[in-house]
Protein backbone atom coordinates (compact mmCIF):
# COMPACT_ATOMS: atom_id res chain seq x y z
CA UNK A 1 0.00 0.00 0.00
CA UNK A 2 0.98 3.39 -0.53
CA UNK A 3 2.30 4.68 2.55
CA UNK A 4 0.62 8.12 1.83
CA UNK A 5 -2.58 6.71 1.92
CA UNK A 6 -2.28 6.37 5.82
CA UNK A 7 -3.64 10.17 5.77
CA UNK A 8 -7.03 9.19 4.91
CA UNK A 9 -7.73 7.18 7.88
CA UNK A 10 -6.03 9.39 9.94
CA UNK A 11 -7.95 12.66 8.77
CA UNK A 12 -10.72 10.45 8.99
CA UNK A 13 -9.78 9.75 13.07
CA UNK A 14 -8.85 13.76 13.06
CA UNK A 15 -12.74 14.76 11.98
CA UNK A 16 -14.27 12.05 13.85
CA UNK A 17 -12.34 13.27 17.28
CA UNK A 18 -12.74 17.00 16.68
CA UNK A 19 -16.50 16.18 16.40
CA UNK A 20 -16.47 14.40 20.01
CA UNK A 21 -14.42 17.12 21.47
CA UNK A 22 -17.43 19.28 19.82
CA UNK A 23 -19.81 16.98 21.53
CA UNK A 24 -18.36 16.56 24.57
CA UNK A 25 -18.12 20.63 25.33
CA UNK A 26 -21.73 20.99 24.49
CA UNK A 27 -23.03 18.47 27.14
CA UNK A 28 -25.18 20.12 29.39
CA UNK A 29 -25.78 23.65 26.74
CA UNK A 30 -28.28 23.91 24.38
CA UNK A 31 -26.93 22.44 21.24
CA UNK A 32 -26.99 25.74 18.88
CA UNK A 33 -25.88 23.86 15.75
CA UNK A 34 -28.24 23.05 13.55
CA UNK A 35 -28.14 19.87 10.54
CA UNK A 36 -29.88 20.48 7.33
CA UNK A 37 -29.90 20.03 3.20
CA UNK A 38 -28.99 22.15 0.95
CA UNK A 39 -29.27 21.83 -3.11
CA UNK A 40 -27.22 24.70 -5.38
CA UNK A 41 -26.79 24.01 -8.91
CA UNK A 42 -26.15 25.55 -12.33
CA UNK A 43 -25.92 24.83 -16.24
CA UNK A 44 -25.64 26.13 -19.70
CA UNK A 45 -27.04 26.16 -23.34
CA UNK A 46 -24.99 27.16 -26.23
CA UNK A 47 -25.25 27.99 -29.46
CA UNK A 48 -21.73 28.30 -31.96
CA UNK A 49 -21.46 29.27 -35.37
CA UNK A 50 -18.06 28.09 -37.27
CA UNK A 51 -16.69 29.91 -40.51
CA UNK A 52 -14.00 26.65 -40.53
CA UNK A 53 -14.45 22.89 -40.61
CA UNK A 54 -13.67 20.91 -37.89
CA UNK A 55 -10.43 19.45 -38.94
CA UNK A 56 -7.42 21.25 -39.00
CA UNK A 57 -5.62 18.33 -40.10
CA UNK A 58 -7.09 18.25 -43.64
CA UNK A 59 -4.93 20.06 -45.76
CA UNK A 60 -1.46 22.55 -45.17
CA UNK A 61 -3.70 25.54 -44.73
CA UNK A 62 -5.28 23.97 -41.73
CA UNK A 63 -8.68 24.26 -41.24
CA UNK A 64 -10.95 24.39 -44.51
CA UNK A 65 -13.65 27.59 -45.14
CA UNK A 66 -16.68 26.28 -43.94
CA UNK A 67 -20.53 27.53 -42.44
CA UNK A 68 -21.64 24.96 -39.72
CA UNK A 69 -23.51 25.61 -36.26
CA UNK A 70 -23.89 23.73 -33.22
CA UNK A 71 -25.94 23.77 -29.88
CA UNK A 72 -25.37 22.03 -26.86
CA UNK A 73 -26.08 21.99 -23.40
CA UNK A 74 -22.57 21.17 -21.75
CA UNK A 75 -23.35 20.72 -18.05
CA UNK A 76 -25.99 20.76 -16.01
CA UNK A 77 -24.81 20.42 -12.42
CA UNK A 78 -27.01 20.41 -9.14
CA UNK A 79 -24.71 20.50 -5.50
CA UNK A 80 -26.34 18.83 -2.79
CA UNK A 81 -24.92 19.37 1.12
CA UNK A 82 -25.70 17.64 4.51
CA UNK A 83 -25.40 19.53 7.60
CA UNK A 84 -24.96 17.22 10.16
CA UNK A 85 -24.18 20.53 12.60
CA UNK A 86 -23.15 23.98 11.14
CA UNK A 87 -19.06 22.51 11.34
CA UNK A 88 -19.65 18.97 9.95
CA UNK A 89 -20.88 18.30 6.25
CA UNK A 90 -21.09 16.30 3.50
CA UNK A 91 -20.94 17.47 -0.06
CA UNK A 92 -21.78 15.96 -3.44
CA UNK A 93 -21.82 17.52 -6.75
CA UNK A 94 -23.59 15.26 -9.71
CA UNK A 95 -22.80 16.89 -13.65
CA UNK A 96 -24.83 15.45 -16.82
CA UNK A 97 -22.40 16.90 -19.30
CA UNK A 98 -23.99 17.31 -23.25
CA UNK A 99 -27.10 15.54 -22.68
CA UNK A 100 -26.38 12.17 -21.26
CA UNK A 101 -25.11 8.75 -22.29
CA UNK A 102 -25.40 6.88 -24.82
CA UNK A 103 -23.77 4.90 -27.79
CA UNK A 104 -22.58 7.05 -29.92
CA UNK A 105 -19.74 7.46 -32.86
CA UNK A 106 -16.73 9.84 -32.94
CA UNK A 107 -14.61 11.07 -35.48
CA UNK A 108 -11.06 11.65 -34.00
CA UNK A 109 -8.97 13.89 -36.49
CA UNK A 110 -6.00 13.77 -34.06
CA UNK A 111 -5.36 10.16 -35.18
CA UNK A 112 -5.83 10.56 -38.80
CA UNK A 113 -9.23 10.79 -39.14
CA UNK A 114 -10.43 7.50 -37.48
CA UNK A 115 -13.60 6.74 -36.19
CA UNK A 116 -14.00 5.43 -32.64
CA UNK A 117 -17.09 3.82 -30.81
CA UNK A 118 -17.66 5.42 -27.33
CA UNK A 119 -20.11 4.53 -24.88
CA UNK A 120 -21.62 7.68 -24.57
CA UNK A 121 -23.94 9.73 -26.37
CA UNK A 122 -21.11 12.73 -26.72
CA UNK A 123 -21.46 13.36 -22.69
CA UNK A 124 -21.51 11.99 -19.66
CA UNK A 125 -23.03 11.92 -16.35
CA UNK A 126 -20.44 12.13 -13.80
CA UNK A 127 -19.81 12.81 -10.00
CA UNK A 128 -17.47 15.48 -9.89
CA UNK A 129 -17.56 15.97 -5.90
CA UNK A 130 -18.54 13.63 -2.95
CA UNK A 131 -16.60 14.94 0.26
CA UNK A 132 -16.92 15.19 4.01
CA UNK A 133 -15.88 18.34 5.75
CA UNK A 134 -15.46 19.20 9.22
CA UNK A 135 -14.71 22.58 9.94
CA UNK A 136 -12.11 23.56 13.03
CA UNK A 137 -11.85 27.13 12.77
CA UNK A 138 -11.72 30.17 10.21
CA UNK A 139 -7.96 28.61 9.72
CA UNK A 140 -8.50 25.18 9.72
CA UNK A 141 -10.84 23.35 8.10
CA UNK A 142 -10.30 19.30 6.99
CA UNK A 143 -11.59 18.05 3.87
CA UNK A 144 -11.64 14.26 2.46
CA UNK A 145 -13.15 12.43 -0.55
CA UNK A 146 -13.13 13.91 -3.97
CA UNK A 147 -12.27 17.18 -4.07
CA UNK A 148 -11.86 20.06 -7.00
CA UNK A 149 -8.10 21.21 -7.56
CA UNK A 150 -8.35 24.78 -7.81
CA UNK A 151 -5.19 25.09 -10.04
CA UNK A 152 -5.87 28.06 -12.26
CA UNK A 153 -8.43 30.46 -12.04
CA UNK A 154 -11.51 28.29 -13.85
CA UNK A 155 -11.08 25.67 -11.42
CA UNK A 156 -11.49 27.97 -8.60
CA UNK A 157 -14.57 29.98 -10.27
CA UNK A 158 -15.85 28.00 -12.61
CA UNK A 159 -19.83 28.86 -12.77
CA UNK A 160 -21.14 30.73 -16.02
CA UNK A 161 -21.44 34.10 -14.03
CA UNK A 162 -17.80 34.05 -13.24
CA UNK A 163 -16.65 34.15 -16.39
CA UNK A 164 -17.45 36.31 -19.69
CA UNK A 165 -17.17 34.06 -22.80
CA UNK A 166 -20.04 32.38 -23.81
CA UNK A 167 -17.85 29.17 -22.95
CA UNK A 168 -15.11 28.29 -20.50
CA UNK A 169 -11.76 29.88 -21.19
CA UNK A 170 -10.19 27.84 -23.90
CA UNK A 171 -6.61 28.60 -23.40
CA UNK A 172 -6.98 26.72 -20.29
CA UNK A 173 -9.55 24.04 -20.92
CA UNK A 174 -7.18 22.91 -23.68
CA UNK A 175 -4.08 22.62 -21.23
CA UNK A 176 -5.42 21.12 -17.76
CA UNK A 177 -8.47 19.00 -16.92
CA UNK A 178 -11.53 21.41 -16.31
CA UNK A 179 -12.99 20.99 -13.77
CA UNK A 180 -10.16 19.04 -11.96
CA UNK A 181 -11.49 16.95 -9.50
CA UNK A 182 -9.55 13.64 -7.74
CA UNK A 183 -9.70 11.74 -4.38
CA UNK A 184 -7.72 12.60 -1.76
CA UNK A 185 -8.08 15.03 1.41
CA UNK A 186 -7.68 18.36 1.61
CA UNK A 187 -6.79 21.49 4.66
CA UNK A 188 -7.96 24.93 3.63
CA UNK A 189 -8.62 28.09 5.99
CA UNK A 190 -8.24 31.78 6.04
CA UNK A 191 -6.14 34.12 7.81
CA UNK A 192 -7.00 37.48 8.05
CA UNK A 193 -6.83 38.71 4.21
CA UNK A 194 -4.89 34.79 3.02
CA UNK A 195 -6.80 32.40 1.96
CA UNK A 196 -4.65 28.80 1.68
CA UNK A 197 -6.07 25.65 0.64
CA UNK A 198 -3.54 21.87 0.30
CA UNK A 199 -3.88 18.90 -1.42
CA UNK A 200 -2.78 15.60 -1.41
CA UNK A 201 -4.55 13.33 -4.58
CA UNK A 202 -4.28 10.70 -6.82
CA UNK A 203 -2.16 11.27 -9.86
CA UNK A 204 -2.47 11.48 -13.54
CA UNK A 205 -2.39 8.68 -15.80
CA UNK A 206 0.14 9.52 -18.55
CA UNK A 207 -1.66 7.71 -21.21
CA UNK A 208 -3.95 10.31 -21.97
CA UNK A 209 -1.11 12.97 -22.53
CA UNK A 210 -1.88 14.51 -26.13
CA UNK A 211 -0.21 17.17 -28.23
CA UNK A 212 -3.51 18.90 -28.67
CA UNK A 213 -4.49 18.91 -25.16
CA UNK A 214 -1.15 18.68 -23.29
CA UNK A 215 -1.90 16.54 -20.10
CA UNK A 216 -5.62 17.33 -20.08
CA UNK A 217 -6.91 13.42 -20.63
CA UNK A 218 -4.49 12.24 -18.23
CA UNK A 219 -7.26 12.91 -15.78
CA UNK A 220 -8.39 8.96 -14.66
CA UNK A 221 -11.75 9.02 -15.63
CA UNK A 222 -11.56 5.57 -17.84
CA UNK A 223 -11.62 2.92 -15.49
CA UNK A 224 -13.75 2.36 -12.42
CA UNK A 225 -11.01 2.48 -10.17
CA UNK A 226 -8.71 5.48 -10.14
CA UNK A 227 -4.86 4.55 -9.79
CA UNK A 228 -3.36 5.92 -7.33
CA UNK A 229 0.64 4.82 -6.92
CA UNK A 230 1.60 8.22 -7.82
CA UNK A 231 0.21 10.73 -5.59
CA UNK A 232 0.36 14.50 -6.37
CA UNK A 233 0.15 17.63 -4.58
CA UNK A 234 -1.91 20.77 -5.21
CA UNK A 235 -2.13 23.94 -3.59
CA UNK A 236 -3.68 27.70 -3.54
CA UNK A 237 -3.12 31.04 -2.05
CA UNK A 238 -5.27 33.99 -2.59
CA UNK A 239 -4.32 37.37 -0.68
CA UNK A 240 -6.70 39.74 -0.61
CA UNK A 241 -4.68 42.80 -0.98
CA UNK A 242 -7.85 45.72 -0.92
CA UNK A 243 -11.39 44.64 -0.70
CA UNK A 244 -11.59 45.35 -4.86
CA UNK A 245 -8.43 43.57 -5.67
CA UNK A 246 -7.39 39.45 -5.23
CA UNK A 247 -3.80 38.39 -6.24
CA UNK A 248 -4.27 34.18 -6.36
CA UNK A 249 -1.39 31.78 -7.01
CA UNK A 250 -1.79 27.89 -7.70
CA UNK A 251 0.66 24.96 -8.09
CA UNK A 252 0.89 21.14 -8.70
CA UNK A 253 3.40 18.47 -8.72
CA UNK A 254 3.23 14.67 -9.21
CA UNK A 255 4.45 11.79 -11.26
CA UNK A 256 2.08 10.34 -13.85
CA UNK A 257 4.07 7.20 -15.02
CA UNK A 258 2.77 4.47 -12.50
CA UNK A 259 -0.78 5.12 -12.81
CA UNK A 260 -0.50 4.19 -16.38
CA UNK A 261 -2.83 0.82 -17.30
CA UNK A 262 0.05 -1.07 -17.72
CA UNK A 263 3.17 -0.56 -16.00
CA UNK A 264 5.49 -0.12 -18.79
CA UNK A 265 7.53 2.69 -18.01
CA UNK A 266 9.06 1.31 -14.26
CA UNK A 267 11.55 3.50 -13.55
CA UNK A 268 10.87 6.31 -15.67
CA UNK A 269 9.47 9.19 -14.49
CA UNK A 270 6.42 12.06 -15.64
CA UNK A 271 6.85 14.11 -13.72
CA UNK A 272 4.13 17.33 -14.17
CA UNK A 273 4.52 20.15 -12.22
CA UNK A 274 2.21 23.08 -13.10
CA UNK A 275 2.97 27.06 -11.81
CA UNK A 276 -0.22 29.81 -12.23
CA UNK A 277 -0.61 32.91 -10.89
CA UNK A 278 -3.48 35.13 -11.56
CA UNK A 279 -5.82 38.57 -10.55
CA UNK A 280 -9.19 39.36 -9.87
CA UNK A 281 -10.10 43.62 -9.92
CA UNK A 282 -13.82 44.44 -9.24
CA UNK A 283 -13.70 47.97 -8.18
CA UNK A 284 -17.90 49.47 -8.96
CA UNK A 285 -18.78 48.61 -12.64
CA UNK A 286 -15.02 47.81 -13.89
CA UNK A 287 -13.92 43.55 -13.68
CA UNK A 288 -10.73 42.36 -14.54
CA UNK A 289 -9.26 39.17 -14.80
CA UNK A 290 -5.99 38.00 -15.70
CA UNK A 291 -3.53 34.70 -15.52
CA UNK A 292 -0.64 33.43 -16.34
CA UNK A 293 -0.12 29.18 -16.57
CA UNK A 294 3.28 27.58 -17.53
CA UNK A 295 3.77 23.31 -16.91
CA UNK A 296 6.28 21.36 -17.45
CA UNK A 297 6.52 17.25 -18.10
CA UNK A 298 9.57 15.40 -17.45
CA UNK A 299 10.62 12.63 -20.01
CA UNK A 300 8.28 13.14 -22.50
CA UNK A 301 9.68 11.93 -25.17
CA UNK A 302 9.98 8.51 -23.55
CA UNK A 303 6.14 9.11 -22.66
CA UNK A 304 5.49 9.83 -26.31
CA UNK A 305 7.07 6.69 -27.53
CA UNK A 306 5.21 4.50 -25.12
CA UNK A 307 1.60 6.11 -25.47
CA UNK A 308 2.21 5.19 -29.15
CA UNK A 309 2.36 1.46 -29.32
CA UNK A 310 -0.74 1.36 -26.44
CA UNK A 311 -3.72 -0.21 -27.34
CA UNK A 312 -6.21 1.70 -29.66
CA UNK A 313 -9.03 0.35 -27.24
CA UNK A 314 -7.98 2.06 -24.75
CA UNK A 315 -9.63 5.33 -26.86
CA UNK A 316 -6.44 7.63 -26.48
CA UNK A 317 -5.45 9.73 -29.42
CA UNK A 318 -1.23 8.43 -29.14
CA UNK A 319 0.19 11.64 -30.23
CA UNK A 320 3.46 13.13 -29.03
CA UNK A 321 3.20 15.21 -25.64
CA UNK A 322 5.16 18.20 -25.24
CA UNK A 323 7.93 18.81 -21.94
CA UNK A 324 5.92 22.41 -21.44
CA UNK A 325 2.20 24.18 -22.19
CA UNK A 326 1.68 27.51 -21.55
CA UNK A 327 -1.39 29.74 -21.08
CA UNK A 328 -2.39 33.09 -20.32
CA UNK A 329 -4.89 35.55 -20.87
CA UNK A 330 -6.32 39.50 -19.96
CA UNK A 331 -10.04 40.20 -20.22
CA UNK A 332 -11.71 43.33 -18.94
CA UNK A 333 -15.47 44.32 -18.30
CA UNK A 334 -18.00 47.40 -17.80
CA UNK A 335 -21.11 47.49 -16.19
CA UNK A 336 -23.15 50.20 -18.30
CA UNK A 337 -26.26 50.33 -15.87
CA UNK A 338 -24.43 52.71 -13.76
CA UNK A 339 -23.80 55.28 -16.23
CA UNK A 340 -27.32 55.28 -16.37
CA UNK A 341 -28.11 56.40 -12.87
CA UNK A 342 -29.95 52.87 -12.49
CA UNK A 343 -30.62 51.84 -9.28
CA UNK A 344 -31.57 48.56 -10.73
CA UNK A 345 -30.38 44.65 -10.43
CA UNK A 346 -30.55 44.58 -13.80
CA UNK A 347 -26.37 44.30 -15.22
CA UNK A 348 -25.33 45.06 -18.96
CA UNK A 349 -21.23 44.32 -19.82
CA UNK A 350 -19.50 44.56 -22.84
CA UNK A 351 -16.16 43.15 -22.45
CA UNK A 352 -12.93 42.58 -24.45
CA UNK A 353 -10.84 39.30 -23.61
CA UNK A 354 -7.03 38.17 -25.19
CA UNK A 355 -5.65 35.04 -24.59
CA UNK A 356 -2.60 32.94 -25.90
CA UNK A 357 -1.92 29.28 -25.35
CA UNK A 358 0.37 26.37 -26.44
CA UNK A 359 0.08 22.86 -25.58
CA UNK A 360 3.37 22.28 -27.25
CA UNK A 361 5.10 25.71 -26.37
CA UNK A 362 8.18 23.53 -25.89
CA UNK A 363 9.85 20.07 -26.94
CA UNK A 364 11.89 17.09 -26.51
CA UNK A 365 14.56 17.18 -29.23
CA UNK A 366 12.87 14.49 -31.22
CA UNK A 367 9.05 15.77 -31.10
CA UNK A 368 7.93 17.97 -33.79
CA UNK A 369 6.49 21.54 -31.88
CA UNK A 370 3.04 21.64 -33.96
CA UNK A 371 2.25 25.47 -34.68
CA UNK A 372 -1.33 24.30 -35.26
CA UNK A 373 -1.73 23.97 -31.65
CA UNK A 374 0.24 27.46 -30.76
CA UNK A 375 -3.03 29.88 -30.79
CA UNK A 376 -4.03 33.10 -29.65
CA UNK A 377 -7.85 34.55 -29.65
CA UNK A 378 -9.49 38.09 -29.38
CA UNK A 379 -13.00 37.84 -27.97
CA UNK A 380 -15.47 40.49 -27.84
CA UNK A 381 -19.02 40.09 -26.35
CA UNK A 382 -21.51 41.74 -23.90
CA UNK A 383 -23.66 39.67 -20.70
CA UNK A 384 -26.88 40.52 -19.86
CA UNK A 385 -27.61 39.77 -16.20
CA UNK A 386 -31.76 40.24 -15.78
CA UNK A 387 -31.54 39.06 -12.20
CA UNK A 388 -29.33 37.92 -10.16
CA UNK A 389 -28.57 34.49 -11.20
CA UNK A 390 -28.97 34.31 -14.86
CA UNK A 391 -26.63 35.92 -17.92
CA UNK A 392 -27.28 35.48 -21.83
CA UNK A 393 -23.88 36.13 -23.45
CA UNK A 394 -22.66 36.47 -27.14
CA UNK A 395 -19.27 36.97 -27.89
CA UNK A 396 -17.51 36.66 -31.35
CA UNK A 397 -14.07 35.18 -31.45
CA UNK A 398 -11.45 35.72 -33.94
CA UNK A 399 -8.45 32.76 -33.85
CA UNK A 400 -4.77 32.75 -35.33
CA UNK A 401 -2.87 29.50 -35.32
CA UNK A 402 0.63 29.77 -35.00
CA UNK A 403 1.59 30.05 -39.01
CA UNK A 404 0.68 32.47 -41.34
CA UNK A 405 -0.54 30.08 -43.49
CA UNK A 406 -3.47 28.66 -41.72
CA UNK A 407 -6.38 30.22 -41.82
CA UNK A 408 -8.09 32.51 -39.19
CA UNK A 409 -10.71 30.73 -37.49
CA UNK A 410 -13.61 33.51 -36.66
CA UNK A 411 -17.09 31.89 -34.31
CA UNK A 412 -20.10 33.50 -32.85
CA UNK A 413 -21.56 32.29 -29.98
CA UNK A 414 -24.69 32.41 -27.93
CA UNK A 415 -25.13 31.51 -24.81
CA UNK A 416 -27.96 31.51 -21.57
CA UNK A 417 -26.41 30.28 -17.86
CA UNK A 418 -27.81 30.15 -14.41
CA UNK A 419 -26.58 29.34 -10.87
CA UNK A 420 -28.95 29.14 -8.09
CA UNK A 421 -29.76 27.78 -4.69
CA UNK A 422 -33.04 25.51 -5.38
CA UNK A 423 -33.55 24.71 -1.46
CA UNK A 424 -31.78 26.32 1.49
CA UNK A 425 -32.07 24.92 5.09
CA UNK A 426 -33.69 27.06 7.68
Amino acid sequence: MNKTFLLFPLCLLLMASGSLLAQTEQEGEENSSRGGFEIEGYGEVIYQHYDYGPDRKSGENGAPDDSRSVVDLPRVVFEMKYFFDDDFYITSELEFEHGGTGSSMELEYEESGEYEQEVEKGGEVFLEELHLTKKFSDEFSLRAGRLILPVGLTNKEHEPDEYFTTTRPEGEVAVVPVTWSEIGVQGFGSFGNLDWTLLLVNGLDATGFTSENWIVEGHQTRFETVQATNMAIAARLDYHLFPWLRLGASFYRGNSTDNRPKSDMEGIPGVVTIAEGDLLLERGPLTVRGEFLNGNLTNSQEISSKNSRVSKNLQVPRTPVASGARAWSVEGGYDLFPLMNSSSSLRLIPFLRYEYYNSMEETAENIYADLRFKRTIITGGINFHPTKGVVLKADFSHRKLGLERYNDENTISLGIGYVGTFFERE
